[in-house]
C-alpha cells in the first residue's frame, strides 16, 4: 500500500510528496483510518504539539543542525499508529508508515523502548535506537505526555508506564534498562532547548 493510497485523495498525496511526507491535515486523515481510540488521537495531537515547539525552538536557536519542524511535527502524530495492529505498536508504527510509502516518517517515529525489548531476549538490535535529531525529538515529546494527553515530566511518565506494566516482566526489566538511555536523550534535547 503507497501513500497515494485510497487513504488519501491522490492530487493531495502529489502536493505534499514535495516535502516527502504528508500534511498534517492529512498525516490527521491517515491516523484517524488506522486509530478510532479518541484516548489515542487525542494523545498523538498533544505530543504533536510538544514535538513541534520543541523543533521550533532547537532550529532557531540551532539553525546548523539538520531540522525540519514540521516534520517532526507530523512525525508526532503518526508515533502511535501502530496501535490499530497487534504487537509491538513502536515497531508497528514502522511498518504501516513505510506500506504507505512515507519511509521519511518511519524514520522518526520509532520511539519508547523496543531495543531494550530486544536485548532482553538476546538480539542486539540497534536499528531500534533513535539515530537522529528528528527521532530525538519524536521520542521525548511522546515521554511529555501520558496517555491521557497530560503534560507531564519524563520521570513521571515513567513511573505511569512502570504503574500500568507492572505485571509485565519482560517489558519492566527492558524498562529499567532503557531509564538511563531515556533520561541521557532527555538531557541531550534539554541542552538544545536552553
Amino acid at each position: 500500500m503507497a501513500f497515494e493510497s485510497q487513504r488519501v485523495p491522490e492530487g493531495e498525496a502529489r502536493r505534499s510528496r514535495r516535502r516527502g511526507y504528508p500534511s498534517y491535515d492529512e498525516a490527521l486523515r491517515l491516523l484517524r483510518s488506522y486509530v478510532s481510540d479518541e484516548k489515542t488521537l487525542k494523545h498523538s495531537i498533544a505530543c504533536a504539539e510538544t514535538a513541534f515547539e520543541m523543533a521550533e525552538t532547537i532550529h532557531r536557536r540551532h539553525p546548523e543542525l539538520p531540522l525540519d519542524p514540521e516534520k517532526v511535527r507530523v512525525g508526532g502524530l503518526l508515533h502511535d499508529i501502530g496501535k490499530a495492529r497487534p504487537g509491538e505498536h513502536e515497531l508497528n508504527s514502522v511498518a504501516i508508515l513505510r506500506e504507505e510509502g512515507i519511509p521519511e516518517l518511519a524514520d522518526i517515529v520509532l520511539h519508547s523502548y523496543p531495543y531494550e525489548i530486544f536485548l532482553c531476549k538476546g538480539e542486539e538490535r540497534p536499528e531500534y535506537l533513535p539515530r537522529s535529531l528528528e527521532n530525538k525529538i519524536v521520542v521525548y515529546a511522546d515521554f511529555l505526555r501520558d496517555q491521557e494527553a497530560r503534560e507531564v515530566g519524563m520521570e513521571e511518565r515513567i513511573a505511569g508506564i512502570r504503574a500500568r506494566k507492572r505485571d509485565e516482566t519482560e517489558r519492566m526489566a527492558a524498562l529499567k534498562l532503557a531509564e538511563p538511555r531515556l533520561l541521557r536523550l532527555k538531557d541531550e534535547i534539554e541542552a538544545l532547548l536552553s
